[in-house]
């Protein structure tokens, strides 16, 4: 499941400063990292010995609902309704009020068929469950599917205010309006979605409620997206069908362009690369952004990099946030789209683990999480094509600043799919680095999703005109005043003084 982004202006500047580490077994390999081996086999994709190791931890643990609830979470996605059952009772047994155990209790019963039971389950869930949208979602499909349509708009309504960016809500809900042939609701909340993520199921219902409207070119166009997007979904054969029956064969991608083909060239990141960055909110420091290069590697029989981006907030700030985020992301050494990434991101009292994997040859995007309880949660969506995660679109800036484009990057923030305008004007500007004028590559543009504190979405960045194409700047309008990011000193890029 989604743990609630906290957009700040410092995870906003991921987008232009990311960083490098080493081997693929040791993805999770951070310091500030502390995870058990149960964690870290389920964040790599090893269920059953994540499963086993649980079951190991059941009598030792602290909280040792977290741990039983975890067995009977895997045994549930492995199919073992037995396994499930004896585990879940486990865990309510020790707290009867465990919010993610009675939400699995609630879809157990379901899977059964014992809808009463299941109802009675999600009710107490949403009572008692850290991210209330799962419950009042599942809740919502459940009614649904069982064509009491008041009830179940009333929940996907609650799941959509206590999570906007839980996005499997819009697609629902629109779903539902259409079969009640509520057309004018399923395009208005289906476009609020579609500002907050580019899902496929939110892209296609969007088209069939226009289709079935008579409103043929806004179908056509999202059908074409839809097309563009998701070629690996399994309604992907009937839209095409239709937009050939419409002689429309170029498909309408709102300027979302396929990455180039890139050969050696593109191999040009030097490893062992290391840079500091100064944040500045007007006159005040207010945290520093740690990139560096780590090594070459094999992933999956693909080139890769192996990359790390720290961000930390300025310790002297604690009253006001203490922030810590590690991203460690294998990417495509040519095309620099993400294979894996994994988030370690503390913010005050609130940590979360999660591994994303970009499954490009099934079109799936996987995320495993470890919450702060240390409950574990695991989401899947269809994979949009030539997504960049917003750590990987700073290379892929670097690979293309000299080139003169403008275009459209469809980029992965948390689980959502937004837009990133950017604007490759192969322009040359002086700027002030390190206390040295450089005439250096500028870009700009817009991203089209909203942070907190009043992120407006303009930026601006400048990179070195070498054959590293190194950042060296950049520039965020924000509602009050801007952020700026510039390369630290050479004695703060030595003390590296905001490490955590």
């Amino acid at each position: 499941m989604m743990q609630r982004p906290k957009i700040t202006q410092l995870a906003i500047l991921a987008l232009f400063f990311s960083l490098f580490v080493s081997l693929k077994a040791s993805i999770l390999d951070t310091p500030e990292v502390q995870l058990s081996p149960a964690q870290r086999e389920w964040l790599l994709d090893h269920p059953e010995k994540a499963k086993e190791l649980y079951i190991a931890e059941i009598d030792t643990a602290r909280q040792k609902e977290v741990a039983a609830f975890n067995v009977a979470f895997i045994s549930f996605q492995q199919g073992d309704l037995t396994g499930t059952d004896k585990y879940l009772n486990l865990a309510l047994s020790i707290n009867p009020k465990y919010g993610p155990a009675l939400y699995l209790k609630g879809k157990l019963e379901y899977e059964r068929r014992n809808v009463r039971n299941s109802l009675n389950a999600l009710k107490q869930s949403i009572k008692n469950h850290p991210h209330r949208e799962l419950p009042n979602y599942f809740m919502g499909k459940v009614l649904y599917e069982r064509k009491n349509y008041e009830a179940a708009i009333d929940y996907l309504e609650d799941a959509i205010s206590a999570f906007k960016l839980y996005t499997f809500s819009y697609a629902l809900l629109g779903q539902l309006y259409i079969e009640i042939k509520q057309l004018d609701k399923a395009i208005d909340i289906l476009d609020k979605g579609f500002v907050y993520s580019h899902d496929a199921e939110i892209i296609y219902y969007l088209a069939k409620a226009y289709e079935l409207s008579n409103n043929l070119k806004k179908a056509l166009e999202f059908y074409g997206l839809f097309a563009y997007l998701y070629p690996r979904h399994p309604y992907y054969p009937q839209v095409k069908k239709f937009l050939d029956n419409h002689q429309i064969h170029k498909y309408w991608t709102n300027r979302l362009e396929p990455i180039p083909p890139r050969g050696e060239e593109s191999h040009f990141l030097p490893v062992g690369e290391e840079y500091v960055y100064s944040v500045h909110w007007g006159p005040i420091r207010v945290g520093e952004l740690h990139t560096v290069v780590l090594e070459e590697l094999q992933y999956n029989g693909i080139d890769a990099y192996k990359v790390q981006f720290s961000m930390d907030s300025n310790p002297a700030l604690a009253f006001i946030a203490s922030l810590h985020s590690d991203y460690i992301t294998i990417i495509d050494q040519s095309t620099k789209q993400t294979l894996r990434h994994f988030l370690h991101q503390r913010e005050n009292t609130i940590v979360a683990d999660k591994v994303y994997d970009y499954d490009r040859a099934k079109g799936l995007f996987k995320c495993r999480t470890v919450h702060e309880d240390g409950h574990i949660d695991y989401l899947e969506k269809y994979l949009p094509r030539d997504c960049i995660d917003g750590t990987s679109i700073l290379f892929y800036a670097r690979q293309v600043v000299s080139e003169s484009r403008r275009e459209i990057v469809l980029t992965t923030i948390d689980e959502t799919f937004v837009l990133s305008d950017i604007r490759f004007d192969n322009i040359k500007e002086p700027i002030m680095v390190r206390g040295q004028t450089e005439n250096v590559f500028r870009v700009s543009g817009e991203l089209f999703y909203k942070g907190i504190v009043g992120f407006t979405g303009n930026f601006w960045g400048w990179f070195r005109d070498d054959p590293t194409y190194l950042p060296v700047a950049s520039d965020f309008e924000i509602w009050v005043g801007r952020i700026k990011v510039t390369m630290a000193s050479e004695e703060d890029q030595k003390l590296h003084r905001y490490r955590q």
